[in-house]
């Protein structure tokens, strides 16, 4: 073998041994938003995820690590759904993108459950608003799973048990505005249309000193119960006016704001609602929540409370 050739072979093989290439998820390596793309498997057809689906456990290989969480995705990310206690593990599940904006499924896991949200950007990067849009958790009776169609229109099936045997679905169907929020262009919903005003939270435990039922009139009520935290009260609203022209109804989890006021904020919608309680009544104000009631009707009023 000539000198040449042996130097040449020595040179490559050093040359091998000391490079410092290293792959995108590598720790010392400053990201990109294309990098982070990467991590996200690119979808081209509609995508769906149930919850169901959103059970199945991902490797934790697969999570993403905490630099990548922190650099990409908001500080809010889980606020709101899991407890300041409970670290999520963050997976990519899914990117796909329109002319003005970019959407990126996330998975949120801890021993409670999982949830997904839909996190929008805009087409260089900006992170813009995210939604909550899956969830098969064990802190109550509701599920979540949506449909993001090739178009980007989402479409979030609500499954809820109102009783034993008693099952109601309802379909959301939303479109993007361009600063990120959602719009709502339908609805469709299984649930009971008979006169008589059903309460689905009527049977759970209220021992705090502001669960009950307050009323204003036979068709407008308003539901407190016992949260899983001291800090929390779940709630329902039923309202009825104009002789049945307005009607509105929302159910959710709020959280007590001070030792009167509790709020509400919707994850799917920009509704929140405000509650200020008082002795023997309850006065609601809301901001945004067009979605659950009708055009010219709101979310506001005072309720006087009812005897149990």
């Amino acid at each position: 073998m000539s000198r040449i050739l042996l130097l040449t072979l020595m040179f490559g093989l050093f040359a091998a041994c000391t490079n410092t290439s290293k792959p995108a998820n590598d720790e010392d390596r400053v990201l990109t938003f294309k990098d982070f793309k990467e991590f996200f498997p690119e979808i081209t057809a509609a995508y769906r995820l149930n919850a169901d689906s959103l059970k199945r456990r991902i490797p934790d290989t697969f999570a993403l690590k905490a630099r990548v969480v922190k650099q990409f995705l908001p500080d809010t990310l889980a606020k709101g759904t899991f407890t300041a206690a409970e670290k999520p593990k963050f997976f990519p599940r899914a990117y796909t993108k329109s002319e003005e904006q970019q959407f990126f499924v996330v998975e949120g896991t801890t021993k409670a459950g999982n949830v997904a949200w839909l996190c929008i950007y805009d087409k260089e990067g900006k992170f813009l608003q995210r939604h909550l849009v899956a969830k098969n958790t064990t802190a109550n009776n509701t599920r979540v799973g949506f449909v993001l169609d090739t178009r980007q229109n989402l479409k979030v099936t609500t499954e809820t048990q109102r009783a034993p045997g008693q099952l109601s679905t309802r379909e959301d169907v939303y479109a993007a505005n361009p600063d990120g929020s959602l719009a709502l262009i339908m609805t469709n919903s299984n649930e009971p249309t008979s006169t008589g005003l059903y309460n689905p939270i009527d049977t759970l435990a209220r021992k705090h000193k502001f669960s009950a039922n307050y009323a204003s009139g036979e068709q407008n009520l308003v539901s407190i119960r016992d949260g899983e935290t001291a800090k929390e009260f779940l709630f329902f609203i039923h309202f009825s006016r104009d002789n049945g022209d307005c009607v509105g109804e929302i159910d959710g989890v709020g959280r007590y704001t001070t030792a009167t006021t509790g709020q509400f904020r919707d994850k799917n919608t920009s509704c929140i609602l405000d509650f200020k309680f008082s002795s023997g009544k309850v006065t609601i104000k809301e901001t945004g929540c067009g979605a659950y009631r009708g055009i010219k009707c709101f979310f506001e009023g005072t309720f006087i409370k009812k005897k149990k």
